[in-house]
């Protein structure tokens, strides 16, 4: 399985932050940092840790190649990671037109 159980918590909980969030303020440097360290090694680490332990458990592992489709997490996590960050660009651009227009209306 490409994307397993623990995949489908962390874009639930990633698609319920983005609605939650979508009016708040983010750093730009905070969020790229943060997201740029979950999203890139941490999250798929242990998304590949989960699923190699539970092919373990189940059938078990009789050669390496059983679980190298594990490493394509890093992948699919970059490409979530960039369609991320598209969201919150557009979000502060949004953000950054709603300010001029609230300054043109004010002069």
């Amino acid at each position: 399985m490409i994307i397993g159980y623990f995949d489908y918590l962390v874009f639930g909980i990633l698609i319920f932050l983005n609605i939650k969030f979508w009016k708040k303020e983010i750093s730009g440097k905070t969020g790229c940092l943060v997201g740029g360290i979950l999203f890139g090694f941490l999250i798929p680490l242990i998304s590949l840790i989960i699923e190699v332990q539970r092919v373990k458990m189940t059938i078990g592992i009789m050669d390496s190649f059983e679980v190298l489709y594990t490493y394509l997490r890093f992948p699919t996590y970059w490409i979530i990671a960039i369609i991320q960050t598209v969201i919150i660009g557009v979000k502060l651009s949004l953000k950054k037109d709603d300010q001029e227009i609230e300054n043109i209306g004010n002069e």
